[in-house]
């Protein structure tokens, strides 16, 4: 038996579930009635309901449901099982670049443990030793200016992208303590001074937020109930970063908060800026790519439009070398011996001065200054692409 198309149009599809009892359709694609079911759901493709295919063996009439006609046609095609839809180039580009970054990290992290325990190993013992516990100076400009929000009627301090409630500043300003001294030997810093907030080191910044999520709770007032949403003092930490495959939300919950999840937020962070780095690099290589390809096509159209004025500078000098011709062979067949009308004779005397300056101005000379000065066969070549032609502009993202 053949196998079974796994990219059907929706009237495909459609007219199998109504020929074929569902149970059977599944087992021919591999699938449970279940699945097949919700596929054909998430397509609004309609499936026969319960007790049809009995009514319909004891010849009772049965009704069909009709077949929605949908007016985008790329939602026209369903994929069932066995499908694998390739990635976006830039998602791809991620995943690759996050496996490179999480490598790097992972091996720098070894590094650095190895030469921790070398140092504890040959440090002398100390007793009493206080964990640092001071402001971080790049945190100390923010803290002050989070604490002078007023916050609104709901209490909640908003700042750039810090938003949480007034009783959860010093908490929020104490995590991003710890994270900023966390993230010191690794020669990252906090960034607050812009219109964002960011930890960023030499090479790429990797933005994050801050909330407080707010939980939906049953209040009455007045003998009737209703739905509130308030603050329960937590805390929710997110990087706005462009790994992909890995984590980027960390929110308190009953049994652990972020602050516990210090070293994953370090960790996942350190490789948000490796990826963010990769594709800073290749934005920069696109650009320039993109920037020379505009010149490219720049000097294209300059080469078409000098095209045109060479095209239009030889074509008047055709017409004007015609015009001398014509002009020679008319002044020439006037007798000169007759006495001629008053009208004729200044029309005589007229052509010989348009002849004369059309002649004055077809010399080699004057033609010659003229090709100087319009730049129409420059030596060397302005103009010159040594890539040739450039590819037509497709559509307007194709630069």
């Amino acid at each position: 038996m053949d196998a079974p198309k796994r990219t059907l149009t929706r009237k495909e599809l459609y007219d199998l579930v109504w020929s074929t009892p569902i149970l059977k359709l599944a087992e021919q694609f591999g699938l449970s009635d279940r699945g097949l079911a919700k596929i054909c759901e998430r397509n609004q493709v309609p499936v026969p309901g319960r007790g049809y295919w009995a009514r319909l063996e004891a010849g009772q009439k049965v009704t069909k449901t009709p077949l929605r006609k949908m007016y985008t046609p790329e939602l026209e095609t369903v994929h069932i099982g066995g499908f694998r839809q390739e990635a976006s180039p830039y998602v791809a580009f991620a995943i690759e670049v996050t496996k490179a970054a999480k490598r790097a990290v992972a091996e720098a992290t070894q590094r650095s443990e190895a030469t921790q325990s070398k140092a504890v190993e040959t440090a002398p013992e100390t007793k009493g030793v206080t964990a640092k516990t001071k402001l971080h100076p790049s945190l100390r400009e923010f803290a002050a200016e989070i604490r002078s929000v007023v916050p609104d009627r709901d209490g909640t301090v908003q700042l750039r992208w810090v938003k949480v409630h007034r009783n959860s500043i010093p908490r929020a300003i104490a995590f991003l303590n710890t994270l900023a001294i966390a993230f010191e030997p690794y020669g990252i810093s906090f960034c607050g001074s812009g219109s964002r907030v960011q930890f960023a080191d030499s090479s790429a910044a990797v933005d994050f937020e801050i909330t407080s999520p707010k939980k939906r709770v049953v209040k009455e007032r007045g003998g009737w109930k209703f739905h509130k949403n308030v603050y329960v003092g937590r805390l929710a930490f997110q990087i706005y970063g462009n790994a992909e495959g890995i984590r980027k939300n960390w929110v308190d919950s009953d049994g652990k908060t972020i602050e516990d999840c210090i070293d994953s937020i370090v960790e996942n962070y350190r490789v948000n800026l490796l990826v963010q780095k990769e594709h800073d690099d290749k934005n920069r290589g696109e650009a320039k790519r993109r920037e020379y390809l505009a010149h490219r096509r720049d000097l294209a159209e300059k080469r078409r439009l000098r095209e045109e004025h060479r095209h239009e500078f030889l074509t008047s000098l055709a017409r004007a070398r015609r015009e001398v011709d014509e002009l020679k062979l008319t002044i020439s067949a006037i007798p000169t011996n007759e006495r001629l009308p008053l009208e004729y004779d200044r029309m005589l005397v007229w052509a010989k001065e348009r002849l004369a300056a059309l002649e004055a101005r077809t010399t080699i000379e004057c033609l010659q200054e003229a090709l100087v000065e319009q730049n129409l066969f420059p030596e060397p070549d302005d103009l010159f692409d040594p890539e040739g032609e450039p590819p037509p502009k497709r559509n307007y993202w194709d630069d």
